[in-house]
C-alpha cells in the first residue's frame, strides 16, 4: 500500500483472491441484505423502473428468486439449464435463464416473491457451497459459456479440466462463487438508485466486493493502459483507492461514487453517459484516465 495525501492506495495485485469458504459468508451477508431491503418497500415501489431498462424492481426480485431457485434444487437446476432456453440473436445464455425466471414469476406477489427467496436462498447458497472442488476447478471458454452453454459443456471440460487460465477461459467457480453473489450484490444496488432508499455499506463486506471488482477490472485494463498506472478512488464506506499498472505514483486518478462505479462497470451507463450526468471526477494525466474509463467495462456482474 501506499500514501496518496492522506489516502491509502492500494495496489490491486495485492488483493487476494476470493476463497471458497470466504464465499459462503460473503453470499449469505448479500442475501440477508437484499431480503432486508425488499421488506422496506412500498407497494409503489415495485414498479418503478431501474437501471436494468428491460426491468423494473419486481422483475429484478423475480429474477433473483429464479437465480437462487435454481441452485436449491436439482431438478430445478436441469428446467432452467438443462438445456437452457435458446437465446435471441445476440443474446447471451444467461440473460435467455433470466428472462425464463421473470417470466415464470409475472404473476407472483412481492409478499411470494420474498417467501421464495427466504425457502431458496439459504438453501441454494448452501448447495454452491458443496461443489466439490474439482468441479468447481473446471475451466471453460468463456464466450461459449456465456453465449452457446449446453449441459454436455461439463464433460467436455473434464477432458482438459486444469492447469493456468489462459486468455479467454474461465474457471466454473468464478461463477459459483464470486458472480453470483456479484449479481444479487449489483441488483440491491440498482434497487436502492430505483426506490431512493439508502444503499448499506461496510467496509468488511462491501469494500471486499468492491476489490474484487477491482482485481477483475485490473485484468481488463492489462493490455489497455500501454503502461501508464490508473488510480480508482471510491469514497465513502466499502471503497477504498486502487492503482492498477506498474508505476509506484498514479499518472490519473479517477474518483466515482461506489453506486456509479459499479453502474458504469456493470454497462448499464456508457462511459460518455458518466461523463456527461457529472459522475466521474478526473485528476493528472486526462487522456490515461479517458483510456481507463472507455475499457472500463462491462465487467461480469
Amino acid at each position: 500500500m501506499e500514501s496518496k495525501g492522506q489516502r491509502i492506495v492500494q495496489n490491486v495485485e495485492d488483493i487476494p483472491p476470493l476463497g471458497h469458504q470466504e464465499a459462503g459468508s460473503m453470499a449469505r451477508v448479500e442475501l440477508e441484505r437484499f431480503i432486508a431491503l425488499l421488506e422496506t418497500l412500498a407497494e409503489d415501489d415495485w414498479l418503478k423502473p431501474t437501471y436494468c431498462t428491460l426491468w423494473n424492481v419486481r422483475q429484478i426480485v423475480s429474477h433473483q428468486a429464479g437465480a437462487y431457485a435454481g441452485f436449491a434444487s436439482g431438478a430445478e437446476f436441469r428446467r432452467q439449464w438443462g438445456p437452457p432456453p435458446q437465446p435471441k440473436p445476440g443474446q447471451m445464455t444467461v440473460d435467455a435463464v433470466n428472462d425464463l425466471q421473470v417470466a415464470d414469476r409475472a404473476q407472483a406477489t412481492p409478499t411470494e416473491l420474498i417467501a421464495e427467496l427466504r425457502r431458496v436462498g439459504s438453501r441454494a447458497i448452501a448447495n454452491r457451497q458443496r461443489i466439490p472442488a474439482f468441479i468447481r476447478g473446471l475451466r471453460f471458454d468463456a464466450e461459449s459459456f456465456l453465449y452457446a452453454w449446453q449441459p454436455l459443456d461439463i464433460l467436455r471440460a473434464l477432458r482438459r479440466p486444469y492447469g493456468p487460465l489462459t486468455a479467454g477461459t474461465m474457471r466454473l467457480d468464478y461463477i459459483t462463487d464470486l458472480i453470483y453473489t456479484r449479481d444479487t450484490w449489483m441488483h440491491r444496488m440498482d434497487i436502492c438508485q430505483a426506490t431512493g432508499r439508502a444503499i448499506i455499506l461496510t467496509n468488511d463486506h462491501d469494500g471486499r466486493m468492491m476489490a474484487l471488482v477491482m482485481r477483475d477490472l485490473a485484468d481488463l485494463l492489462k493490455n489497455v493502459l500501454n503502461g501508464k498506472t490508473v488510480a480508482y478512488d471510491i469514497p465513502g464506506p466499502g471503497g477504498g483507492c486502487w492503482k492498477i499498472g506498474p508505476a509506484s505514483t498514479p499518472a490519473a486518478t479517477i474518483q466515482m461514487e461506489l453506486l456509479y462505479f459499479n453502474v458504469l462497470a456493470s454497462g448499464r451507463i456508457t462511459p460518455a453517459e458518466a461523463r456527461a450526468q457529472g459522475l466521474v471526477s478526473i485528476s493528472g494525466d486526462v487522456e490515461a484516465a479517458n483510456l481507463a474509463l472507455d475499457y472500463m467495462s462491462p465487467l461480469p456482474y
